[in-house]
């Protein structure tokens, strides 16, 4: 099967025409064909229960639970509500608020990252609140070829940093970073398919280079987050309700811009372990 797709900014792919509802196996391997080849993908105008989301994510690869049971689904703990509401006591529903979240790529500082995530408008405020995505395959394409040569080998250090989220008790960092020790990751990924190469680092999380010392590795990590963020290689989204937008947390970053508290916002997401045989991937299969 041959989908209907358009290109959307620098790189983002709307997949037109698609009902995820009534998705068969030949769509679903059409639409995971596609995200193989293009980290960025939307589907406009869904609407899917709990229970459809989760179907249509298990396609993909096996579902992380989310063992923050403030912020995850009471029937389907593999579901992460991202949301400003409160429930009738006044506790929140969800995480991260309507804060701005800085460029970051989920779940860098753990050893085995999550790396797929299908996020599922279900409301969003009018105006505010837009994710832009930096593509790291097409700034790696970019970086000359002695640089290229240079980090091909090296591993990032990854540490649990505060980025603007809803965690703000120092304490509560400390505590997450008891459970998640710094982790190590290639800078460099290879695509199991196509062959190409895509920068794995964290604007906020990735602090140096194993081996390497900081007078090098300190300018060297500040080059590559200022070559990530160029304009040429980002794409914008503002968000309309029934919007599904699927990424490569491997050959992504993203970042969200602040929203009026006032206005309500409802997400939710799944995060998948893409497997290695198909996407690239910071970690050993």
């Amino acid at each position: 099967m041959e989908l209907n797709m358009r290109k959307l900014g620098n790189f983002c792919m709307e997949i037109l025409d698609l009902d995820l509802t009534t998705v068969d196996e030949d769509t679903r391997a059409a639409v995971r064909r596609a995200w193989q080849t293009h980290p960025l993908l939307l589907l406009r105008r869904q609407s899917l229960t709990e229970g459809e989301l989760l179907d249509f994510s298990r396609g993909f690869g096996e579902l992380e639970v989310v063992v923050r049971e403030d912020i995850h689904s009471r029937r389907h703990p593999e579901i992460a509500y991202i949301s400003n509401l409160r429930d009738e006591q006044g506790r929140t529903i969800g995480g991260l608020g309507s804060y701005d979240l800085r460029w970051h790529t989920d779940q860098s500082y753990r050893t085995k990252p999550a790396t797929g995530a299908i996020f599922l408008a279900v409301e969003v405020p009018e105006q505010g609140g837009n994710t832009w995505w930096a593509n790291t395959e097409m700034a790696y394409d970019k970086l000359p070829q002695s640089l290229q040569e240079e980090l091909q080998d090296c591993q990032g250090m990854f540490k649990y940093l505060m980025y603007d989220s809803d965690i703000v008790e120092e304490q509560e960092v400390e505590d997450i970073r008891g459970l998640t020790p710094d982790a190590t990751h290639p800078l460099v990924l290879t695509h199991p398919l196509s062959g190409r190469k895509s920068l794995y680092l964290d604007i906020t999380q990735t602090f140096g280079i194993v081996g390497m010392p900081p007078e090098r590795s300190e300018p060297l990590l500040k080059e590559l987050k200022a070559i990530v963020s160029k304009e040429e290689f980002i794409y914008s989204h503002q968000w309309c309700v029934g919007d599904v937008m699927m990424w490569d947390n491997s050959r992504l970053q993203h970042r969200r811009d602040p929203y009026d508290a006032a206005l309500p916002r409802l997400a939710k997401r799944t995060t998948i372990f893409l497997p290695p045989s198909e996407f690239p991937v910071p970690y050993q299969s």
